[in-house]
């Protein structure tokens, strides 16, 4: 179903769109038509390499800290210009988020968008998986929209024209602070956030679920000082999930593999998504934007904002994108605030992957 919201000046288009689209059991079976049956031996559609990255933390800082990376190159390339996704996870998550190791044939961003012909550029955050761990006291979200400026400049020194970056949550927190200040990216999808007045009721039992890391069973052999937070044991589910539709074998993964996120990042995140449309950091973007929400994400939405409804979540973003080449809009239904990391991922997939393809949802 096609919503059509109001259009705003283009700026890097002759034309601009504002679209919204609930996907469908008939779109998602066009999108999904001819694909291969899954192999019985899994075999990942590309190569990649582990890699390593000095990065500041602070403009002007000395590169002392190391990202730890992972880039992935396709078998086969796409037509046209060379491309890769540069891809930020949420809170309390690393690179695993995109790139799921139980079951990639379903839950893995990276397999699929290889698939397609597109290079990828999953990171841990600082503080994060195998990255350095610096005081929690300097890791903000301008502070990470600033690694993130780094990063892209490496893949675009790697000599890629076109740079997309895909975030999560506070990753896409993130990545709405970097696109609006460097504007190095052709395509930029945010996914699980919307703004004022998204709030779903289920904030609060995220927010609850936080608490200091260094209680937690994955301080076990670790120096983690009083700023770092990760999620009480066994909440993932309800926080993220919904449990109708979710395999709890994700979820227990999930919970195995959780991450750190920082007091600095969660407090600049809320203020981010809070602020109002007028004064946003997020109209400062001018690349092509696409917001992918999950129907049943209880942690923006269905109090003030529905997400079942996707002209309801066009309406409430097209404000905060003006400056956009484009704007577009993608409710998955059935799923919660991870929206990569139930069943119907694939068919998730497929609808970012012809939006950056085609640029139409």
């Amino acid at each position: 179903m096609l919503v059509p919201v109001p259009s705003e000046p283009s700026h890097r288009r002759t034309t601009s769109a504002r679209r919204a689209l609930l996907l469908s059991a008939a779109l998602l079976a066009t999108l999904t038509a001819g694909a291969a049956p899954a192999a019985a031996a899994y075999d990942k559609p590309g190569a990649c390499q582990e890699v390593s990255i000095p990065v500041s933390v602070t403009e002007g800082g000395p590169a002392d800290n190391t990202v730890a990376a992972t880039f992935c190159t396709p078998r086969q390339w796409a037509d046209g210009p060379r491309q890769a996704d540069v891809l930020v996870a949420g809170a309390t998550y690393n690179r695993e988020y995109w790139d799921s190791s139980y079951e990639p044939e379903t839950y893995s961003y990276v397999d699929d968008t290889l698939a397609a012909g597109r290079a990828t550029f999953g990171f841990d955050r600082l503080g994060t998986g195998a990255s350095s761990r610096p005081s929690s006291s300097a890791l903000t979200v301008s502070s990470d929209a600033f690694v993130l400026h780094q990063l892209i400049g490496w893949v675009h020194a790697r000599g890629y024209d076109e740079v997309n970056a895909v975030g999560h949550s506070l990753g896409s927190a993130t990545l709405t602070h970097e696109a609006s200040r460097w504007h190095d990216l052709e395509r930029v999808v945010l996914t699980g956030v919307i703004h004022l007045p998204g709030v779903g009721l289920n904030s609060t039992g995220f927010f609850t679920s936080l608490y200091p890391a260094a209680l937690d069973p994955i301080a076990a052999g670790r120096e983690i000082d009083a700023g770092y937070l990760t999620t009480q044991p066994g909440r993932r589910g309800a926080a993220f999930y919904n449990p109708r539709t979710a395999d709890p074998a994700v979820i227990a993964h999930d919970e195995r593999t959780k991450d750190l996120t920082t007091v600095g990042e969660v407090a600049e995140s809320s203020t981010t998504l809070l602020s109002p449309a007028a004064g946003n950091v997020s109209r400062g973007i001018t690349a092509q934007v696409l917001v992918v929400m999950g129907a049943e994400d209880d942690i923006f939405c269905n109090f003030a904002v529905s997400c079942r409804d996707a002209g309801a979540v066009a309406a409430n973003e097209a404000p905060y994108y003006s400056g956009a080449a484009d704007f577009d809009t993608l409710v998955a239904p059935g799923v919660a605030h991870n929206l990569t990391l139930h069943p119907s991922a694939p068919q998730t997939f497929a609808a970012m992957n012809h939006w950056i393809t085609t640029g139409d949802v």
